[in-house]
């Protein structure tokens, strides 16, 4: 989750992004926010005096030693700071956690052990939207802990759990009849259609063996995982379902944390007392890349495809499957917590060195984040890398990357320049002046709005534990003006879970009430999930795109253009994205106030592009090659 090239965690980053690795000798121009001579701090005093202090990230104080007990003193939480008034506020946003109300009653076990401080109790579960039963509308499926050390064998008291979406904003908990309730250590969660049955699959991440459960298409589903080969046992944090070898069918990306067991665990002394380690102290795993055999089988295939990871460099929080040099293949975007992030592109013909005509696939990955620019920070830091959101957030038709980082660090918005070169504009877009008094986890991005600028939501809460402060936060909203610069908009926002504070981690978008704006579940620890069921009374009109593909594999890789008087949005296909989440796989539009229509232009990965004229106000289904219909739901 934070800074440089050597890994390990930072004074910004003491937990997630915790304690530095003793003996790491540090660059000097990597040392922001670490203690300074006393020399320096005094001339670095008048020159603030002087000439007027920069809006930089605060500086810390005292690092804990994670590798001792020793107890040191915890960052110094940054003042409160007088905030702007957000550029021409025009509508009030609301979102209200209706989630209880709707039906949905469901808290993480995350089997947190007093004084034990093991890692993964403090991640959080996931949250996915899935139509399992095809009746139009979105279910949610929200993954739970299990105890960590087992008493019996058969100990099913916490499950995954599977709430139905019965219309009329109301769910029924239909975990035991569909037989969804994995007893696992729940992490992430995606959402995909293996075997191309026309029914979607759950495939969930455990702290553990992995489990891909088929849907049966009679609302009940099956554990497949032994049959399948896909029950990867290392530590699973988010996934994704893409073709990612190019041969027509789902493939499965699993973004693999850390090699952090109960016997190797570690507790960081503050002095307010212990707390959860960070990264730093353990070596990462690697990620695993399941290749679907056409039958019902996958095949390890992570080292013949080109993603070995050497060193313990892979520490992988989130992953992205998105298409970002507009050639309609998609790369493989990995954020990893405090070591350099990867970005994976596809090419052509097995791995160099391979046998000429073995069994490797005729594909190969190459990483290029770092000439991409997106391996680390503009500062050259590695950052803490928890949650990702992809949308065009400078208009100029390209995806772009936003990551959530650690407490007092900045998140970062990678703008997409084209021919695969990013850079961090995380301080001219105000990102990073928004970023510092939380610790981002899952994120989306979403039009709350409709003024046709891409905003974002984000999930926040401390990883260090209860004895550091501030712990739970408050949740955060910004909106994107004009000049692609954020403004923090969250004290604006109507709705009780705005004026709460919340351990909160995974964000799942989903229009579950097919109203034509986004809503939003999230998970927390120690407290029920919520669901935002997004009331903002915004101007303007939706246009929602639902697309499918003869092969029924998502066309993961291509992107949908839409104009409407004067405005043109260009939106990504990607699976993925966010933390341990699955968002809905809709599009959605904003169109003008006047706007009765809009021109649709697909953009297919197969190379075929269809055009057509959509009205406004709809959701609209469109196979390749056939013609739209809309969607109509009882």
């Amino acid at each position: 989750m934070n800074r440089s090239a050597n890994s390990c965690l930072t004074s910004r980053a003491a937990g997630r992004g915790g304690p530095p690795d003793p003996g790491v000798r540090w660059p000097a121009a990597r040392m922001r926010g670490w203690p300074r001579p006393a020399g320096a701090c005094l001339v670095a005093f008048l020159a603030c005096v002087v000439l007027g202090c920069r809006g930089e990230a605060p500086a810390q104080k005292d690092v804990p030693d994670a590798s001792s007990s020793v107890t040191t003193r915890e960052p110094t939480p940054a003042p409160p700071t007088k905030k702007s008034l957000p550029a021409a506020l025009t509508v009030v946003p609301r979102l209200d956690d209706v989630a209880r109300d709707s039906g949905i009653d469901f808290s993480y076990y995350s089997d947190v052990v007093p004084n034990r401080y093991f890692v993964p109790e403090i991640m959080g579960g996931g949250a996915a939207w899935i139509d399992y039963d095809l009746d139009g509308w979105l279910d949610l499926y929200l993954t739970n802990g299990c105890r960590i050390e087992r008493r019996e064998a058969d100990d099913t008291e916490h499950r995954n759990q599977l709430f139905r979406n019965l219309g009329g904003g109301r769910f029924a908990n239909v975990t035991l009849p569909s037989g969804t309730g994995d007893t696992g250590y729940g992490q992430g969660v995606a959402v995909g259609d293996f075997d191309a049955d026309g029914f979607p699959d759950l495939y969930v991440a455990n702290y553990g063996p992995n489990v891909l459960l088929h849907n049966n298409g009679d609302g009940t589903f099956a554990d497949v995982t032994r049959a399948a080969g896909v029950g990867d046992d290392k530590w699973g944090s988010s996934v994704a379902f893409a073709d990612l070898d190019g041969d027509g069918d789902l493939d499965i990306y699993v973004a693999n944390f850390l090699d952090n067991t109960l016997e190797n665990n570690k507790v960081v002394t503050y002095a307010h007392g212990p707390g959860y380690s960070g990264p730093g102290n353990y070596q990462g795993v690697q990620d695993a890349v399941y290749v679907n055999q056409g039958d019902g089988t996958f095949l390890e295939r992570s080292e013949q495809l080109g993603f070995s990871e050497h060193d313990g460099l892979g520490k992988g929080l989130c992953v992205i499957v998105v298409d970002l040099d507009d050639d309609l293949v998609p790369e493989i975007y990995v954020g990893n917590d405090m070591t350099p992030n990867f970005l994976y592109v596809r090419r052509a013909g097995p791995l160099p060195g391979s046998q000429p005509g073995g069994p490797d696939p005729p594909v190969h990955y190459e990483d290029l984040a770092v000439p991409a620019g997106c391996a680390a920070s503009d500062q050259g830091e590695y950052e803490a890398s928890m949650g990702i959101a992809c949308d065009d957030f400078n208009n100029d038709a390209r995806p772009d990357l936003f990551l959530c980082h650690f407490h007092m660090a900045k998140n970062t918005l990678y703008l997409n320049q084209g021919n695969l070169l990013l850079t961090d504009e995380s301080r001219r877009t105000r990102i990073a002046a928004t970023s510092y008094n939380n610790l981002c986890f899952g994120t989306v991005a979403f039009d709350w709005d409709r003024d046709g600028e891409m905003d974002l939501f984000n999930a926040t809460g401390n990883v260090l534990g209860p004895n550091f402060s501030p712990n739970e936060m408050p949740p955060q909203l910004l909106r994107k003006d004009d000049q692609h610069r954020f403004h923090d908009v969250s004290e604006h926002v109507m709705g009780e879970y705005f004026k709460g504070k919340w351990l909160a981690r995974a964000v799942a978008g989903g229009d579950y009430d097919n109203d034509g704006d986004l809503d939003i579940a999230v998970s927390h620890i120690d407290r029920p999930a919520g669901l935002l069921r997004n009331d903002t009374r915004a101007p303007g009109h939706f246009l929602g795109i639902e697309l499918r593909t003869p092969t029924r594999v998502p066309p993961v890789g291509g992107r949908v253009e839409v104009t409407a008087g004067k405005r043109r949005t260009v939106r990504p296909v990607y699976s993925g994205g966010s933390y341990h989440a699955s968002h809905d796989p809709r599009l959605l539009f904003t169109l003008g106030a006047d706007d009765e229509s809009a021109d649709v232009t697909i953009h297919w990965p197969t190379g075929r592009v269809d055009v057509f004229r959509l009205s406004r106000d709809a959701y609209w289904r469109i196979v390749e090659g056939g013609e739209p219909t809309r969607v109509q739901w009882e």
